[in-house]
């Protein structure tokens, strides 16, 4: 397991994490998605196909409720995602 150091003592990160509440790990989130490109993969079925999306820059993760939600960039507009922007093999869905 990954180790860090806290306070000059050793922890294991699955422990620190383990300890976050929602709000921090949020917190925590948000941090990483600021400093680093992300992008999120949803799939279809039963297409068989996965689109990638950025994450949103304004809000990129927040609570709803008690759970952690992740937004993309396709969050906060009308715009929906385009599941036809190609054709890969054995993705043919029969509509008949």
């Amino acid at each position: 397991m990954s180790e860090i150091i806290l306070n000059g003592e050793p922890i294991e990160m699955h422990d620190l994490v383990n300890q976050l509440n929602n709000e921090q790990i949020v917190e925590l989130l948000r941090i990483i998605f600021h400093s680093r490109p992300t992008e999120v993969f949803v799939g279809m079925y039963p297409k068989g196909i996965m689109r990638s999306a950025d994450i949103d820059q304004e809000i990129p993760v927040c609570l709803n409720g008690t759970m952690i939600q992740i937004n993309t960039e396709y969050s906060f507009t009308e715009e929906s995602i385009d599941w036809e922007f190609m054709d890969l093999p054995g993705t043919e869905v029969n509509d008949a």
